[in-house]
């Protein structure tokens, strides 16, 4: 790939302005937003009360980047206020649908090794949100990007099978879902669930809010094509970067803390062993003119 065709572009800026020169060309949105009124000394500490009206400024810009089968994963955290869950994370939610976005499922990021510590009311904090909305109702979906083994229980339940798990049983509330136990006889793989059984990096990176690789790779897999386009909006420091060079596809890395566009430019380099040729930083201001054409040529297929 050419220096003018990168794997990854990395752009220093507010993602509401830096994204809409991608009209129409991403495949995937994925990204972990700040968390309203969460780390005061790194973000701009946006009040749960006013979280819904703040990201729907994103919306617009999110909204045309995507293809018509295009997706956007949101992954995020509800905060504790006064002792009581805060619902913004929900208002978010119905607030995108509003505004023309399918919810298509939730998924739940259990962490494996969630942070011990104390609380009054409630328990150690072991998931995470990760909503998958969409343009429309059928965004581009590839399960079988994402199968895992069917696991050791076949192999004994399938060793006993009985005349009645020969045949299908439908279910008895008249759902229209059955099940035929024989049909799994010669399987090697399942479809996963919608849990994501996943530790929490041991080290911040330099960032405050470092997901594994392995929950964006996740959804690249599942809802972009090969070569296709992975972008995050609050980039950081470049997680979703490493994932997309992994899974083949090329990403778009946006962030208006140009520190952290720095940090996820020597991870690219250092973990995910991108050349110069791959990657590319840009530096951009708010009153900068002329940036419409060169990203449309970034990402043209070079076959």
């Amino acid at each position: 790939m050419s220096e003018a065709n990168p794997q990854c572009l990395i752009i220093s800026g507010d993602s509401r302005r830096e994204l809409l020169p991608f009209e129409n060309q991403v495949d995937l949105i994925v990204t972990s937003p700040p968390y309203a009124d969460a780390r005061r000394k790194h973000y701009d500490s946006v009040h749960p009360d006013e979280y819904a009206d703040w990201f729907l400024t994103f919306h617009e810009s999110f909204y045309r980047a995507l293809k018509p089968q295009g997706s956007f994963v949101l992954n995020i955290k509800d905060k504790v206020v006064g002792r009581v869950r805060h619902r913004f994370v929900w208002r978010t939610i119905d607030r995108l649908c509003e505004q023309g976005w399918h919810c298509i499922d939730d998924y739940i990021w259990h962490k494996t090794n969630p942070m011990p510590g104390f609380w009054p009311t409630r328990l150690r904090d072991g998931w995470e949100y990760c909503f998958h909305l969409a343009k429309g109702p059928k965004p581009f979906f590839c399960p079988d990007a994402v199968r895992q083994p069917v696991g050791d229980w076949v192999h004994s339940r399938l060793a006993r099978l009985s005349e009645g798990d020969r045949e299908r049983h439908n279910s008895v509330n008249k759902s229209g879902f059955g099940r035929k136990i024989a049909s799994w006889l010669d399987r090697q793989t399942v479809l996963p669930s919608n849990v994501l059984s996943l530790a929490l990096v041991g080290k911040n990176k330099g960032h405050p809010a470092v997901f594994p690789v392995d929950l964006p790779l996740f959804f690249i897999k599942l809802l972009t094509p090969p070569g296709g386009v992975v972008a995050d909006p609050f980039g950081g420091s470049g997680t979703t970067g490493i994932a997309a060079l992994a899974a083949g596809r090329r990403g778009i890395l946006i962030d208006n803390n140009p520190e952290y566009c720095q940090l996820a430019l020597r991870r690219l380099r250092d973990e995910a062993g991108a050349t110069e040729q791959e990657i590319r930083l840009r530096v951009h201001t708010t009153d900068e003119v002329g940036y419409q054409a060169s990203p449309k040529r970034v990402l043209e297929h070079t076959g």
